[in-house]
């Protein structure tokens, strides 16, 4: 809680009383080594200088908390809280509202609606680091240190994407071209548009996977051998791109980057982990050297596979395992040995060269090995004029969105990643605009969707990258490709281009994480699970609705269902905390002390009553089975007397926000307790939560003297009216008085004194020198 929530007042009793505590010897747990001597106590809540069982307890908390200041929660209104309306003779409160104020305008006033920049920073430079990203490095550029590791770590990012775009496009179900199309706009549009300057995008194997499967459903109404299901697949894919960088351009103008925040980091790694089990078994066709029928679930890929067994072809099964192993070795040893780094980015071009060197030497295409075949010559031509019209919009939206949310976390997920290393700030935001630009323009020259890659982008790192000029160098190396080099790619077996999908996707397989979410938590593994098996066995489409699905429902539990707990304090000390905890904490009978851990809403407050109503029965339970039995106190028997829960108090202080669904159920509360004679008392409130109760009402209704700005005030006070409940029944029974006929502190009239008031002060003094101090725990 902060400091200006409170004002000062020297009382320890809400009433502005003073308990002056006396010197006892105490030990290390907090009980009493030696009686301290009878303390002088001075109270005008009724009389609490008896020595009661309640009495002993609160000197020995205050005799542990050394405490003779007490803390009262102020009265907040919206105008207290704006330092331009408070009116205050200290200059340290009046500081810090003014810093509070200045922090609330400047936020404020850095953003105006859907996230467009405030008037103050309105100018030129600050626009065009806006819209175009890149100029904010340019400024900074460092040409002598950073220019040539940026044009190292592009080339070896270039030789690393021209294979690997090409497998993709196979597995997306377009001509190889369509890789090196997507490797060449895209990468030189974020270059210039991106925030980040490490992220590597391009064609990936996730996002190939699910345009394949798809585009494959909504071309189902055309028949496979229809000369013109190319075209249209290849038209689609080039609209998805489209309208995914619509999508991607009007998340970032309206600032929706958190959307992705509400799926778990166990959810996306069960469903990649699904994912790349599907990609993977989808190129074993080109392994095995005999066409399946490609399908979206793991079971009928396994099913096709087996029923072509009879067409194995042992010559592209050995090129093809041979490149498989080759590419695995060559990451391993690249990624554990220092010296031999050059190996991860060099995997994919070195089995490209060698299997087309074998291709030209032993003309492996006539031996039954098949190979890329013809590859046009030249840069991508213009296809506006293929985004319109769009004929299966109402089907195709799936698609767009799906692609959109696993691009945009796979992107994000590195980005930040890289970001965080390299000291510099990432805003979702922009990233989502950048990649919306890549994807526009990448769409006017036959591209299909892209994103950030993990395994591109690591090499980029590794290899020093500094800036987006690794992007462009790459982007230069895919073009010189495409100009001059198509015809010796057209070499390339395909199995070959399978292995490298192979290798990359081994990666995904996040089975490490599996264990560690099964030793860490398993109720997390359970979600990992459900995430996986749905998209292996039910579809990516299908799997990633379910992971957004389980996602939703863990955030709707957390949300409907707080942690809440009982509190004790700590011995030796103010400090309450959780008993399950901390076993050896104190607790006092017909005292139940409740933290909730959550704002008060619509959607919880149900299972806070719940919970409130579950404690208060258990800690019944207890005081049940107490009375039964007498406790001994220095070597006296003593038999505890309380026969329920009196008091009930709430510890607010992580409870951030309370709607009227909240107030009301705590109004319901309040009359509920009040007429089975339980008061419920409010701990520590928040600026916003202490608005809320006086404008509701609820201030008035509980009353002030009930809201403490501490745990330990709270329980200090509840022990002193039950201590001075106590003393007058002693002393109402002494006299033959009947016990119903007694009054409470609270009850009784200020300044009531009556005939008795002498007896029970006697009674009192007896109570000293018969009882000795203790402490009983629960």
């Amino acid at each position: 809680m902060e400091d200006e929530n409170f004002t000062k007042d020297n009382s320890l009793a809400p009433n502005a009383s003073t308990v002056e505590t006396a010197d006892a010897d105490t030990s290390s747990d907090g009980s009493f080594r030696n009686p301290p001597a009878p303390s002088t106590t001075s109270s005008n809540s009724g009389g609490s200088g008896g020595m009661t069982i309640h009495r002993r307890r609160l000197l020995h908390i205050s005799n542990d908390g050394k405490q003779q200041t007490r803390y009262t929660v102020p009265k907040t209104t919206p105008a207290t809280n704006n330092a331009a309306n408070a009116n205050t003779n200290d200059p340290m409160v009046a500081n810090h509202q003014r810093r509070r104020l200045g922090r609330r305008n400047s936020s404020k006033s850095k953003f105006l609606c859907c996230g467009c920049p405030s008037s103050k920073n309105n100018t030129p430079k600050y626009w065009l680091g806006i819209f175009l990203p890149c100029t904010k490095w340019l400024r900074t550029y460092d040409v002598r240190s950073n220019l040539l590791v940026d044009v190292i770590a592009g080339c070896t990012v270039g030789v690393m994407i021209v294979p690997q775009s090409m497998s993709y496009a196979k597995l997306a179900g377009l001509p190889v071209e369509y890789g090196l199309y997507s490797s060449l706009v895209p990468v030189l549009t974020y270059a210039l548009f991106g925030s980040s300057r490490q992220l590597a995008v391009g064609p990936v194997a996730l996002i190939s996977l699910m345009l394949n499967t798809g585009l494959t459903d909504l071309m189902m109404d055309v028949p496979r051998d229809d000369p013109t299901y190319d075209k249209q697949y290849q038209t689609l894919a080039i609209q998805t791109s489209f309208w995914v960088s619509v999508a991607y351009l009007i998340m970032g103008i309206f600032r929706l980057g958190f959307v992705t925040i509400f799926l778990s980091h166990a959810v996306i790694s069960g469903f990649t982990t699904g994912a790349a089990v599907i990609i993977g078994m989808s190129q074993l066709k080109h392994i095995f050297g005999y066409d399946i029928e490609n399908s979206k679930v793991l079971y009928e890929l396994v099913g096709n596979l087996i029923d072509g067994i009879q067409d194995f072809n042992y010559k592209t099964f050995l090129l093809g395992a041979g490149s498989v192993l080759m590419l695995i070795a060559m990451k391993h040893y690249g990624k554990s040995v220092p010296k031999l780094k050059w190996m991860r980015p060099l995997g994919p071009l070195t089995v490209t060269v060698v299997s087309i060197i074998l291709t030209y030497a032993l003309d492996l295409e006539s031996e039954g090995i098949p190979i890329v075949g013809h590859i046009p010559k030249g840069l991508p031509s213009f296809t506006t004029d293929e985004w319109t019209p769009i004929s299966k919009l109402d089907q195709l939206w799936v698609v767009v969105v799906s692609i959109t949310i696993v691009g945009f976390m796979e992107s994000i997920a590195i980005a930040k990643q890289l970001a965080s290393k390299h000291k510099y700030e990432l805003d979702s935001s922009l990233e989502l605009m950048g990649l919306g630009m890549a994807n526009f323009l990448g769409a006017m020259f036959h591209s299909y969707p892209v994103t950030g890659s993990f395994s591109r982008s690591a090499v980029n790192n590794d290899s020093g990258a500094q800036s987006g000029i690794s992007g462009m160098v790459t982007a230069i190396l895919v073009g010189i490709t495409l100009l001059l080099l198509t015809p010796i790619f057209e070499l390339l077996p395909l199995c070959v281009l399978a292995a490298i999908v192979i290798s990359g996707v081994i990666g995904l397989l996040d089975y490490e994480e599996a264990m560690y979410l099964w030793r860490v938590h398993k109720f997390d593994f359970l979600v990992w699970t459900v995430a996986c098996i749905g998209t292996m066995f039910l579809g990516v489409e299908i799997g990633l609705g379910i992971a957004v699905i389980v996602s939703l429902l863990l955030v709707i539990y957390e949300s409907a269902v707080p942690h809440t707990a009982v509190l004790g304090r700590l011995p030796g000390s103010t400090v309450y905390r959780n008993i399950k905890q901390y076993p050896e904490a104190e607790r006092y009978d017909g005292i139940l002390a409740v933290r909730i851990d959550a704002p008060i809403y619509f959607a919880n407050t149900l299972s806070i009553r719940e919970k409130l109503e579950k404690y208060e029965r258990r800690a019944e339970r207890l005081l049940k089975d107490r009375n039964s039995e007498q406790v001994e106190v220095d070597g006296v028997l003593t038999t505890v007397t309380v026969e329920k829960v009196k008091y009930i108090v709430l510890e607010l202080s992580p409870v951030s926000h309370i709607d009227t669904s909240g107030l009301h159920i705590l109004q319901d509360m309040l009359k509920l307790y009040k007429d089975r004679g339980i008061q419920l008392c409010f701990s520590n409130p928040s600026v916003g939560v202490m608005e809320r109760f006086q404008s509701s009402g609820l201030v008035t209704e509980m009353g002030e003297e009930h809201i403490f700005v501490t745990i330990h005030d709270a329980m200090t006070w509840c022990l002193d009216q039950m201590d001075t409940a106590a003393a007058a029944e002693a002393a109402a029974a002494s006299l033959g008085v009947p016990e119903s006929v007694t009054e409470t502190p609270e009850d009784r009239p200020v300044g009531d004194l009556d005939h008795t008031s002498e007896d029970i002060e006697k009674q009192q003094q007896q109570e000293e020198t018969k009882d000795p101090f203790a402490v009983i725990q629960i």
